[in-house]
């Protein structure tokens, strides 16, 4: 009752158009409040951890193709100690599932997982994690001069060219590698026309023959 006698001395005093201003951002107050506080509820939560079953614990819920076959790619050899399978399973990459698993609330209101899609997780987020095995080949984020590159400026990540949940590369091949490249750049290059008049068969060259993808 005194919100709405505010706004009727407000409205006494002021234009009708005002008022509602007034009580617009009354109301938007009140939202970034609630959000201060479910973010402190958040801070509040106890750490998340990683489940007991492990992949097979994800696939009970998560048993289309894309997931199942990830035992049969490189980030599933649970031989290998530095592989995704060989460490933590899904959650090498998607991060501790306790909360997602819970029954509790079902696991509303808790952190989400880790989303790889292109929009799905900020950027530097995506690096962390798959830096977080690959910089010991790679040199690290700053050693393949990642930051700074047209690629890294574009807003680009790790997954925009590369696909996980696959037993294929497309990027191994010739042909994937320039589909790829050719969706943003195209393959109509004027400058490649100076190879060829060389006697250089651009079109049996891979991109990365010639470019580095992280240091554009």
């Amino acid at each position: 009752m005194k919100f709405w006698r505010k706004i009727s001395k407000f409205n006494s005093v002021r234009s009708p158009m005002a008022a509602v201003m007034f009580a617009v951002v009354s109301i938007l107050s009140v939202g970034v409040w609630l959000d201060g506080t479910q973010a402190q509820s958040l801070r509040n939560l106890p750490e998340a951890k990683h489940t007991d079953g492990g992949p097979e614990a994800c696939l009970t819920c998560h048993g289309g193709p894309e997931m199942t076959l990830m035992a049969e790619t490189p980030h599933g050899d649970a031989d290998n100690p530095h592989a995704p399978y060989g460490q933590q399973g899904c959650e090498s990459c998607h991060g501790p599932g306790s909360f997602h698993v819970s029954s509790a609330r079902g696991g509303v209101g808790f952190p989400p997982l880790n989303d790889f899609s292109y929009a799905g997780r900020p950027k530097e987020g995506q690096f962390d994690t798959c830096l977080g095995c690959h910089a010991n080949t790679s040199g690290g984020r700053l050693g393949i001069g990642w930051l700074g590159s047209s690629h890294d400026v574009s807003g680009m990540t790790c997954s925009t060219c590369h696909v996980v949940h696959a037993t294929e590369n497309p990027l191994a091949e010739l042909a994937g590698q320039r589909a790829l490249c050719a969706s943003c750049h195209g393959l109509t290059n004027s400058k490649h026309e100076d190879f060829e008049n060389n006697g250089i068969q651009i079109e049996t060259l891979q991109c990365a023959t010639c470019h580095d993808p992280h240091d554009l």
